[in-house]
């Protein structure tokens, strides 16, 4: 089952290029090999279409050939020449055998070779021996060939011209002998010493020696000739050559050629080529004077031995020339072609190309090689330089398509077929215009062919079409290559897609210009419109929109939920302003709002009121019914200011005020928030420094056991003494410092003051004695709050942690349950004990209070102050205090003035008081002595 597909894997594995046809000569199959030599595609080469590639002038000798083969049944065999792209010639051999079924013809069946190089090499041979003729006809020795029947085959015309005997005068040896020497005895004496170099010819190929003999012209003259007989090495025709010198006329050049060697170099050198000459057995070599030449060397400068020309090889390229040589004398089909770098005078390399060829004796043992070699440096270079730009246009992540002037694509690269869909069958031969899309504008058609036809390029975005129908955005250069003749005009495109750039870009626009939660204007763009309606100079009013409790939405019912929220906020917003307002999101849960030519109050206050009644409304989300509310700052222009930034400022000043004064509201702002901000940036400056200048004093109201009337307790209160504006208040730059994150290190400063201080009162006045240290929700909530150094620092002075208590407030448990709630089991880890303050004054405490480690609850001082005549303080105070025992808790009781008050709450069972009534805040020092004091009276 397997057999064909494995045959079928061989035959298209098969270097050679085979071929399938029926008995009429039309072509069936061809493998790709054979595609690759006739550089076609199968659906060309089927049928009649192999025959459209055989060069013109060898067709009918072909097809004659093939029709003989046909009639006789016998092999067809020739070769032929094929005419292919841009006029390429090349030489190929076919072979077919005819094939027999049942004794009936049915085809052929054949293969066909690439035999260009083979056909080159011959040529150069032909070339070669036409030079080696060329040398001999036209060299001054005379030259003498003899065969090996001692038949004289070749007298060059130096020889007739010196000693005027023709081939048709002395046709063998013997003739020669007896017309050439003027007596018997000479002739014998001739005759003797050629034989004595035959006999030693047949033991050794040196053989230089010179024969010195007088021989008789054609015309009787007798010349003092010297004779050099070579033996000829190899399966040649002729075994000796022989040359002749004339001693009488030519003494200077006796001197010069005093051995076979000369004579050569002499040749070779006049021959203007550079060639080598190497004996495999002695190791000695001959180059050329043009060899030395080219390389930059004078004739004495470059030693004729094989050592010289290894010594100059480059040293990566030796071994390759070693196993070149190896190769081509240990066989006899091998050439010896090499390409190499040599090291020329200057010391740069330079590439060559060295052909050369073994001579072998009778038993098949090279002893000599000669060749010659060409330098190929630009050569190779130019083809690098195609083999890179064929590599360049093959591995271009860029598609790549030529035309020619009429538009038919006559070449893509991967990346074009990658980018569209198309393949080489698909689109080659075929008009550009395939490729056209119909969403480009007949503009910028006309465009592109204007800008071609004017100056030859045009670059720019445009439309494409992929196979599959698709249209994707590209960005396209195209450019005219004139190829030496302008009717060889043709275009060349580079392009890639840029389909999720330009969406990318559309995306990045959309981002920076709104807001993708609520798909309002963002930041950046309603500052510039904010900036282009102020340079409009028409009066208008701005909103700062904040919403209240929103971050509580997200940490209790998460991200996705304060998304969801965010978006149907924005929604309420648009739908409460004009389509002539502009509204954004700021950031995180604020919104702004431009009311456009709006400055009546009553107008804005309609605007404002209806954004926050639509915003109270709840919202259904996740199952739930969620309730916000919004606080609206409103500035201005141009009453408050004319410039942007000051409109925001004022709008953000008044938004805070609206949530100072209970939040759900709207305020407008007025200068004495502008004095109010001016007086805040200037606490906040010198706030700065306050530390570091020791600006700041830690009091302590006490706290007494009401049932002992003893102090156990004290509430540390922070003091700042300003060096010019003397005392200034907490509720005056405590906001700031929270505000600016200066709170945690003031926080921690006042921890360290009052650990300290509760270390000496427990080891002096009470081991249960507390310091209780309010701490500021925006501590809680500061990653770098320092809570482990709190720790640390307790450790470090042997504070156990029953010595501190955190005072927070009842706003806190309402921010973020999650991470309030890990921050108290931290504390209580630790020891310290956890005190509510305020309580009664927020929201929704009681059902809290189950759910956190509250140790201490302190009734705030506005329900002690008036429990002696107003009726419902009295009981509330009463419930909190009954409410806070019944779930475990003690209770502190704050502001206690008067002895009624301190009666009615010790009635109740209230186990602490602070206030005026028992002491003010004091210092360290003072409250020492109260201690003492509270001792001595026991």
């Amino acid at each position: 089952m397997h057999t064909p597909n494995l045959h079928q894997h061989l035959v298209e594995s098969i270097p050679a290029g085979i071929f399938h046809t029926g008995v009429d000569g039309r072509c069936k199959y061809v493998n790709s090999a054979w595609l690759n030599i006739f550089e076609s595609t199968l659906e060309d080469a089927l049928g009649d279409g192999w025959a459209e590639a055989i060069h013109p002038e060898d067709r009918d000798r072909v097809f004659n050939g093939w029709n003989q083969a046909v009639t006789n049944l016998d092999c067809f065999e020739l070769e032929c020449r094929l005419l292919l792209k841009d006029n390429l010639v090349r030489f190929i051999k076919a072979r077919a055998n005819p094939i027999l079924e049942d004794e009936k013809f049915i085809g052929y069946v054949g293969y066909v070779e690439d035999i260009s190089q083979n056909k080159a090499t011959e040529a150069k041979l032909n070339n070669f021996e036409i030079l080696a003729s060329s040398i001999l006809e036209q060299s001054p020795v005379a030259q003498m060939i003899i065969n090996h029947q001692d038949e004289i085959t070749y007298l060059n015309p130096a020889f007739i011209h010196l000693l005027g005997y023709t081939q048709i005068d002395i046709p063998n040896q013997e003739a020669w002998f007896s017309k050439a020497f003027p007596s018997k005895q000479q002739q014998n004496e001739a005759i003797k010493k050629w034989q004595a170099f035959v006999s030693q010819s047949k033991i050794s190929y040196e053989l230089n020696s010179l024969i010195n003999v007088d021989i008789i012209c054609a015309n009787q003259d007798i010349k003092d000739m010297l004779v050099l007989p070579t033996l000829l090495k190899g399966n040649l025709e002729a075994k000796f050559a022989i040359s002749f010198f004339d001693r009488t006329e030519q003494k200077s050049i006796q001197l010069l050629l005093n051995d076979s060697q000369e004579r050569f170099e002499l040749a070779v050198n006049n021959s203007g080529s550079g060639i080598w000459d190497w004996n495999i057995i002695t190791g000695e070599s001959f180059y050329s004077t043009q060899y030395k030449k080219e390389l930059g060397y004078q004739e004495d400068e470059f030693p004729n031995n094989i050592d010289t020309f290894y010594a100059h090889i480059h040293p990566d390229d030796k071994q390759q020339v070693t196993d070149a040589i190896k190769h081509h004398i240990g066989s006899d089909n091998t050439p010896y072609k090499v390409h190499y770098r040599l090291r020329r005078k200057d010391g740069t390399y330079q590439w060559y190309e060295s052909i050369g060829k073994a001579l072998k004796n009778e038993n098949g043992v090279a002893y000599r090689m000669a060749g010659s070699h060409k330098n190929i440096t630009e050569q190779r270079s130019t083809q690098i330089q195609l083999a890179q730009a064929n590599l360049v246009f093959e591995n271009s992540s860029e598609a790549i398509l030529i035309t020619n002037s009429s538009g038919i694509v006559e070449a893509i690269n991967p990346a074009f077929s990658l980018l569209s869909g198309y393949e080489k069958r698909d689109i080659i031969g075929k008009d550009y215009t395939l490729v056209e899309s119909e969403k480009n504008d007949r503009e910028l058609i006309a465009e592109i062919h204007s800008a071609l036809r004017s100056r030859g390029s045009w670059s720019g975005h445009c439309w494409c079409k992929q196979q599959n129908g698709t249209h994707i955005s590209i960005a396209i250069i195209i450019n005219r290559i004139n190829a030496h003749e302008t009717k060889n005009i043709k275009f060349i495109a580079l392009f890639s897609d840029i389909t999720e750039q330009k969406q990318t870009q559309e995306l990045i626009w959309k981002q920076a210009h709104y807001d993708g939660l609520t798909q309002l204007l963002n930041r950046t763009s309603f500052n510039k419109l904010l900036k282009q309606t102020i340079q409009a100079k028409a009066p208008f009013t701005l909103l700062f929109i904040d919403l209240d409790h929103f971050k509580q939405v997200n940490d209790t019912l998460g991200h996705k939920v304060g998304d969801d929220l965010l978006k149907l906020a924005a929604a309420r917003i648009q739908h409460c302003i004009r389509n002539t307002d502009a509204c954004a999101r700021f950031g995180g849960d604020e919104f702004t709002v431009i009311l456009s030519g709006m400055t009546n109050h009553d107008g804005i206050e309609r605007i404002c009121t209806e954004i926050i009644h639509h915003l109270a409304e709840p919202f259904p989300l996740e199952n739930e019914q969620i309730y916000i509310s919004a606080s609206i700052g409103i500035s201005q222009f141009p009453i408050d200011s004319d410039d942007s930034e000051s409109l925001f400022k004022f709008a953000d000043q008044a938004m805070y005020d609206a949530k100072r004064l209970g939040r759900n509201r709207f305020a407008f702002f007025t200068q004495d928030m502008q004095d109010l901000a001016i007086k805040q940036k200037e606490i906040g400056a010198d706030l700065r420094s306050a530390l570091e200048k020791n600006q700041f004093e830690l009091l302590y109201q006490p706290i007494i056991d009401l049932n002992s009337n003893h102090i156990y307790k004290a509430e540390a209160l922070i003091r700042w003494h300003h060096p010019e504006k003397g005392l200034i208040s907490p509720a005056d730059f405590i906001p700031i410092a929270e505000e600016t994150g200066l709170i945690v290190e003031l926080g921690n400063w006042v921890f360290r003051q009052a650990a300290m201080q509760s270390k000496v009162w427990r080891k002096h006045y009470h081991p249960d004695f507390q310091v209780s240290i309010n701490k500021s929700p925006v501590q809680f909530y500061n990653n770098q709050s320092h809570q482990n150094e709190w720790h640390d620092f307790m450790k470090t002075i042997n504070l156990d942690g029953s010595g501190i208590t955190v005072e927070i407030t009842e706003g806190l448990l309402l921010d973020g349950i999650t991470v309030v709630k890990d921050k108290l089991e931290d504390y209580h880890s630790s020891g310290m004990n956890i005190s509510l303050d305020d309580f009664g004054t927020g929201y929704s405490a009681l059902s809290y209070l189950k759910k956190f480690d509250i140790d201490f609850i302190k009734i705030d001082q506005s329900f002690v102050k008036n429990i002696e005549h107003d009726a419902y303080d009295l009981v509330l105070c009463e419930t909190i205090i009954s409410m806070s025992h019944k779930l475990g808790k003690k209770v502190i009781a704050e502001g206690i003035e008067t002895q009624a008050q301190k009666e009615f709450l010790m009635s109740c069972h209230c186990d602490y008081g602070q206030g005026y009534l028992f002491s003010k805040p004091v210092t360290a020092t003072q409250l020492t002595q109260l201690l003492q004091k509270q001792i001595t009276a026991k």
